[in-house]
């Protein structure tokens, strides 16, 4: 379905630079012209940097701000949080709700042109992976979401419409959402007639303008291993791109006035923590790479003599865990008769590691009686396994007739939340149900990790062993998780659960407008990235459908002028109960509340028999 177009921002005041550095004759402003970089190191845990493994994030993180309560957004999966990222926005308003979406109902209600295309109405017959560059660009052309992939800008597409210089380079699922309308660039505008001309645009496979990308992709290096870690020298080539030419465009922009933004997102640690398991020499290795890489890029802004005009910012887009255990809920529906089958889309779930994402045929459940009788049982099914977490549902079951003393984030069906409750109820994208599994966040990996350890998965055949596939452990790392993943084991890593390992995430910034050495003691996530280059680049605030504003904070008591208290930090508890057979589900999100903000910290999930004692 085609998304409302978004009103344009009013264009800000141009801004001057006044600096010692840079030359006197461009003037002053109020606020001067800076360049922005936002490095994201995929996967990255908090307590995974140290002085030891990653000196130079350390000494980054210990010179200027560490945002010590960053939280990712749920579902905490590298999609969800790079649409946050880049807007400032929940998933709720950006329609994107995991790494994989089954897209088809959203576009076949409004019999979206993209249906016509053979090619294209296969892939929608099941779900996405969203992490492919170019089918993104495909499902945002005009026959598809027509420059409207999200629900609103970002703000790398502000700064190209404010006339400034953008380079979005690295991974491209995630870097593609950034920048999003790039491929439809011609004549200086987007799809949409935004400005977008000084820019630069660079990932696995997408290279835009074209008059550079021949050079650029026939120097990209293999996606393979190096010393254990894989895709470290396509991170390590991105990093040179950013640092042998993006730096320098920057700088020209900053030298006349112009805002400069840069994002750099390595695959790095993520896709080797997925492969080798959490505290293996190669995720260790990872670490490595990716804080070196960070060295390259801080002596790059010095050797352009741009220290004094450069914020930085490094963050990761989600925790991460080990492997439990591996649930196919798919074919466990269908052997449980909820489902007529592994390969019928009456029930299709959307597999997200440590969530799913359930919807149900319209066609074989039409009235609302029985669609909400399927949910139940599919709710009540899952809620009975050890394996299962807290569970959203479309609706909300206030008002519904009959029901009484229900909660506004009670979920429509019995023992769920709504997913209004967690930011994730989109008006067009949103699934029946998410199901998150459980993260044993105190519970570590040393029986877990390593080939020589026993693995299991549970599917429609029931539990069996299967050969672990993880590499063998250097260190034990806290936190386990059960995931529906396919073609991962017990022992590897994964994320996108509701545990704290996966929701706390790593964020630090350094620069001439972020205070130093300090730690800040307020609740911040994702969410606030984008809202905060905003203010620090001096545009416009980013304003979607309706003339909704995106839901982040600046995060100003981190700055250097106009710091101020955001607020008082309450913790919320919000709990919902199930019934089934002589046992009570009990589910718990655990939320820190900042004025009206709310971070989701995690959840809990507790199994009693009836009549026991609280």
């Amino acid at each position: 379905m085609r998304l409302r177009t978004a009103l344009l921002s009013a264009l800000s005041a141009i801004l001057v630079l006044a600096s010692a550095t840079l030359p006197a004759a461009i003037g002053a402003k109020n606020q001067p012209a800076r360049l922005v970089i936002v490095m994201v190191w995929d996967g990255l845990r908090p307590d995974f940097v140290t002085r030891a493994e990653t000196p130079n994030l350390y000494a980054m993180e210990h010179e200027g701000v560490d945002f010590a309560h960053s939280h990712a957004l749920y579902p905490t999966v590298t999609m969800v949080n790079a649409a946050a990222l880049a807007t400032g926005a929940r998933p709720g308003q950006t329609g994107i709700l995991g790494d994989s979406m089954y897209l088809a109902p959203a576009l076949a209600r409004a019999d979206a042109p993209i249906l016509s295309a053979p090619r294209l109405r296969a892939l929608l017959s099941r779900p996405l992976r969203l992490e492919d560059a170019p089918m993104l660009a495909r499902l945002n052309a005009p026959k598809g979401f027509a420059g409207r992939l999200l629900g609103l800008d970002t703000v790398a597409q502000e700064v190209a419409r404010e006339g400034g210089y953008l380079a979005v380079v690295g991974k491209q699922g995630p870097a593609f959402l950034w920048d999003n309308r790039v491929a439809s660039v011609k004549n200086g505008r987007d799809s949409l007639m935004a400005p977008h001309t000084d820019y630069l645009f660079a990932t696995d496979s997408i290279i835009e303008p074209q008059a550079i990308a021949h050079e650029i992709k026939a120097a990209m290096p293999p996606a393979g291993r190096r010393d254990g870690v894989l895709y470290a020298a396509r991170d390590d080539y991105f990093t040179k791109i950013v640092d042998e030419r993006a730096i320098a465009a920057a700088r020209s922009a900053v030298l006349a006035g112009r805002p400069a933004m840069i994002v750099l997102w390595l695959h790095n640690p993520d896709i080797t923590q997925h492969i080798a398991g959490l505290g293996t020499a190669a995720a260790l290795a990872a670490l490595k790479n990716c804080d070196n890489n960070l060295g390259r890029l801080r002596a790059a802004v010095h050797a352009a003599g741009m220290d004094s005009h450069t914020d930085l910012i490094v963050v990761s887009d989600h925790g991460f865990a080990t492997i439990r255990l591996t649930i196919d809920l798919n074919g466990m529906l269908a052997a449980a008769g909820i489902k007529k089958s592994v390969s019928s889309d009456d029930v299709v779930i959307a597999r997200n590691g440590g969530s799913d994402l359930v919807y149900l045929s319209r066609d074989d459940f039409p009235t609302q009686a029985e669609r909400r009788a399927e949910l139940q049982k599919i709710v009540n099914f899952a809620e009975a396994q050890e394996w299962c977490g807290v569970i959203f549902s479309h609706l909300s079951a206030l008002g519904e007739p009959g029901v009484h003393g229900v909660k506004p984030y009670q979920g429509w069906i019995d023992g769920t939340f709504s997913e209004a409750s967690a930011g994730i109820l989109s008006p067009n994208r949103a699934p029946d149900l998410v199901i998150s599994f459980r993260e044993l966040p105190d519970v570590d990996n040393r029986q877990l990790t390593g080939p020589l350890r026993l693995a299991f998965s549970i599917g429609a055949k029931g539990q069996h062993t299967v050969k672990n596939r993880s590499e063998p452990l250097v260190h034990p790392v806290e936190g386990v998780i059960y995931a529906d993943a396919r073609g991962f084991t017990t022992g590897m890593g994964m994320h996108g659960a509701l545990g704290p390992r996966e929701v706390h995430n790593f964020c630090a910034a350094l620069g001439p407008d972020f205070r130093p050495h300090f730690v800040d003691p307020y609740p911040s996530g994702n969410i606030d990235i984008a809202p905060t280059v905003t203010k620090l680049l001096g545009l416009m605030p980013n304003i979607g459908p309706g003339g909704l504003y995106a839901a982040g904070r600046p995060l100003v008591e981190a700055m250097e002028t106009g710091r101020r208290a955001p607020g008082v930090a309450r913790t919320v508890v919000m709990t919902t109960r199930l019934t089934l057979q002589g046992v009570e589900a009990i589910s718990t999100l655990r939320f820190t509340r900042l004025g009206a903000r709310y971070y989701l910290d995690g959840s809990d999930q507790e199994r009693k028999p009836l009549g026991s004692s609280p």
